[in-house]
């Protein structure tokens, strides 16, 4: 139903594993298991910090979409999985703060979530978005996004 870069961005997207804090907060937020969310979204992660460029490499590059380099790797190792590590290195020290202050720290969390659509939106638009994309695929696009999230 598409092709070119947006059939190449849905097929990327379907290969990034989902970020731990739109895990907890979707599930905080549906009154569900948080301290599970956490466990299987930082899995997900950690796997996909390993999993994202090899399967990149395996679907995308026979398409002739792209190619993985090195350095990207290392640019996914130093943006996700130092992070990572450092907060859970942290949580000893940062961890009572985080439970005493837990209506900031939900008001932080939930921000910057919008502010990150927001911010990836503007650029959208800053680069054309309406005038590239036609209404046809963004039907399609829309429909795709819907039936993953189901």
């Amino acid at each position: 139903l598409l092709d070119g870069p947006l059939a190449n961005g849905l097929l990327f997207l379907s290969l990034l594993p989902s970020t731990v804090q739109s895990s907890i907060a979707f599930t905080a937020m549906a009154r569900g298991n948080v301290a599970a969310a956490v466990c299987s979204a930082s899995f997900s992660n950690l796997v996909g910090i390993f999993a994202t460029p090899l399967l990149v490499a395996l679907l995308m590059t026979s398409t002739g979409a792209t190619s993985v380099s090195w350095g990207a790797v290392q640019t996914i190792v130093f943006q996700l999985l130092l992070p990572f590590v450092a907060g859970h290195l942290l949580r000893p020290i940062v961890g009572g703060f985080v439970t005493r202050h837990k209506a900031l720290v939900t008001a932080v969390d939930r921000g910057s979530i919008l502010m990150v659509v927001y911010t990836a939106f503007g650029a959208a638009v800053l680069e054309g978005l309406w005038s590239r994309v036609s209404s046809a695929d963004l039907l399609v696009i829309a429909s795709v996004c819907a039936t993953v999230l189901t």
